[in-house]
């Protein structure tokens, strides 16, 4: 009876390092694949956060509002092994590293089954819009790693560390308050060993020594002058420029068709799917399973940012749906997992599992490398950008996108934002001066306007860009 329990044990670890080694693997045929793309900056965002790993002053828009103090922090670190300019772009790179490993740790707390953190890891590796958000020199990846930690933490019922992993990611996104919130409710559905009170006490206490550091650091940039510019970019964001529902510039719809470009039917349908499915069975029947309830709360978490996102962010923007593909991407391997009570898998049938995750494993980099071929190594932005550098007769370019990146990396050339009327007359008195001077860069594209070149996007996430000659 022992040497059978021996046996049995054995064979556990080991088919456990297999997964483990499989995984690796997965991740490090993802980190060859991204390599091939060069780190730049794709916005003016990202050239915010460029200006900030320097000097940092929310006044100055390097960071702009409300700051990232902890994504500068983290920044700052990369920029003693890595040039300033491109510090922030490696913290989003690494950041989108780990979380489909995080998303394989949460998956195997949830289920204990290797096979679905195999697949949970292959899936979310095998997402573009992960290697957009990598590539962005934005906070997403960094806030969303932070995210996986702070649950990882509270399914081991780590309140101190739920609070400072949670705490980080305030600092690093505030717009991530939602996750935040839904986090509020892991004390209330689990059974808690010891006080709830207890456990919001020491997450609260964690959090607000993270706030309370991240708040100094930016009053000793920035003083009392950084309320009144909060006022003034919040009021911007919802209301003029951030093409928001709030601010009648953008509708649910959008949100909508957006989605369906970048994700297809399907995939949205699945997503919806599975996070109603984690949430309908606490409702239909009672559930005792601890680790069911948490997996319902996780999709409660991600359905409750995806109704802050559709009315409150640009649905230009598929990086904002983020949080939601990969939460769903934790939920889905888990469900999943229950099957192998059923019919098509069982414990004593394991290698179906692993035979299901590693296809998929082998269509991720199968994909990855064909879109090696298929797509631009480098963004929109930097193609146009290097299109210009090639064209000498270009002097005047007007573009309603990454203008002052457009600004800071062309800088013999005039630059001027197509948000202002007067711009539009600006280019035409170019071309009239000297013919073939005046060009313009668009996201969208231009009825009665001599389109001369197009510039791909290389994942969902980045924006086509045209190119188009101003006539006399």
């Amino acid at each position: 009876m022992v040497d059978r329990t021996n046996r049995v044990v054995t064979s556990l670890g080991a088919n456990k390092l297999t997964f483990i080694i499989l995984i690796a693997l997965v991740c490090i045929g993802w980190w060859l694949w991204i390599g091939r793309f060069p780190l730049e900056l794709t916005s003016d965002d990202a050239l915010n956060f460029s200006r900030g790993v320097e000097r940092f002053s929310v006044l100055e828009f390097s960071p702009h509002f409300p700051g990232y103090p902890a994504f500068i922090g983290l920044s700052r670190l990369a920029a003693i092994w890595v040039e300033p300019a491109t510090a922030s772009v490696w913290i989003s790179l690494l950041s989108a590293l780990l979380i489909p490993l995080l998303i394989a740790r949460l998956v195997y707390l949830l289920s204990g089954f290797m096979p679905a953190a195999l697949l949970g890891t292959a899936l979310a590796y095998m997402q573009p819009l992960l290697a957009s958000i990598a590539l962005s020199g934005l906070s997403d990846s960094a806030a969303m790693m932070l995210f996986m930690l702070a649950l990882i933490a509270a399914l081991q019922k780590k309140n101190i560390m739920t609070g400072l992993w949670i705490g980080l990611m305030f600092a690093t996104r505030p717009s991530y308050f939602p996750l935040a919130l839904g986090m509020l409710m892991f004390p209330l559905w689990g059974d808690y060993v010891g006080s709830i009170l207890r456990a919001y006490g020491q997450a609260g206490m964690a959090i607000t020594v993270v706030g309370i550091l991240s708040l100094g650091f930016i009053w000793f940039h920035d003083g009392s002058a950084y309320f009144e510019e909060g006022i003034r970019f919040t009021q911007g964001h919802f209301a003029i420029w951030g093409n928001t529902v709030e601010g009648d510039s953008a509708s649910i719809w959008q949100w909508t068709l957006a989605l369906m470009k970048g994700f297809g039917w399907l995939g949205v349908l699945v997503v919806i799917g599975s996070l109603l499915h984690a949430v309908a069975g606490l409702i239909t029947k009672p559930v005792k399973v601890d680790s069911q309830k948490q997996m319902a709360l996780i999709a409660a978490i991600a359905g409750l940012y995806w109704v802050w996102i559709t009315v409150g962010q640009n649905p230009d923007n598929l990086r904002h749906w983020a949080p939601v593909l990969f939460l769903s991407l934790v939920v889905f391997p888990v469900q999943l997992s229950r099957l192998r009570k059923g019919v098509l898998i069982s414990d004593r049938n394991v290698p179906v599992a692993g035979i299901i995750a590693s296809g998929a494993v082998i269509y991720c980099l199968i994909s990855g490398y064909q879109s090696i071929y298929n797509a631009p190594l480098q963004a929109p932005v930097q193609q146009a950008m290097g299109w210009i550098k090639l064209n000498p007769q270009v002097r005047v370019v007007g573009s309603n996108y990454s203008v002052n990146l457009l600004r800071e990396q062309l800088g013999s050339h005039a630059i001027y934002d197509m948000y202002y009327p007067s711009s539009k007359l600006a280019l035409v008195n170019a071309a009239k001066r000297t013919p073939q001077s005046a060009w313009r860069i668009s996201g969208t594209r231009l009825p009665r306007q001599q389109l001369i070149a197009e510039f791909r996007p290389r994942f969902i996430g980045e924006r086509r860009l045209y190119l188009y000659q101003i006539s006399q």
